[in-house]
């Protein structure tokens, strides 16, 4: 797609086949698993792109994670969420004050709040500066009874639960 140019032909989806990302997705979950001895992960849609060739490549795969992180900008209740396509905001040189807003509104409306970073402090052409990362760790850590902060997967396994009939998701400070 344009202004990929960062993308090599070897790892361009167009020239994939969905049994190809399949594959190569499963034996990366596989290599992690003998690393960390974890099962249960969540996945991020390569650029954002959900399909290969016309077909939604991430439907093979649903079983093999929690939840799939998409990039589509949103704040959701646990029971809005679609685990399949988890809204977040990617961050490019926006400004500790805008992070921090983006919580408080996220604390107001009860919501899930999933930042995107690929860099911090630099050495990535999408990235947040180091003092706007540090201005938000440490608004999060000044409210840390308040915010309910954990890896996306095991958020995504709560609100799961949830959907599924059980209790609502642990709230803040619980």
């Amino acid at each position: 797609m344009p202004g990929r140019g960062f993308v090599t032909p070897d790892n361009d989806l167009s020239n994939y086949t969905v049994s190809r990302a399949v594959a190569e997705i499963r034996a990366t979950n596989t290599l992690l698993t003998a690393i960390d001895g974890k099962t249960a992960r969540t996945f991020a849609y390569p650029c954002g792109d959900r399909q290969i060739g016309g077909v939604n490549f991430y439907d093979q795969l649903k079983t093999d994670f929690v939840a799939a992180r998409g990039v589509t900008s949103g704040l959701q209740t646990p029971a809005q969420v679609q685990l399949e396509n988890v809204d977040c905001y990617g961050i490019n040189g926006q400004d500790g004050q805008y992070l921090i807003d983006l919580v408080k509104q996220a604390q107001q409306a009860h919501t899930l709040l999933v930042f995107l970073f690929h860099g911090v402090g630099g050495g990535h052409s999408l990235n947040v500066s180091l003092a706007a990362h540090r201005q938000l760790l440490r608004y999060l850590k000044a409210h840390e009874r308040a915010i309910y902060i954990a890896p996306l997967v095991e958020v995504a396994e709560r609100i799961r639960a949830y959907q599924q009939g059980g209790p609502p998701p642990k709230a803040a400070g619980q």
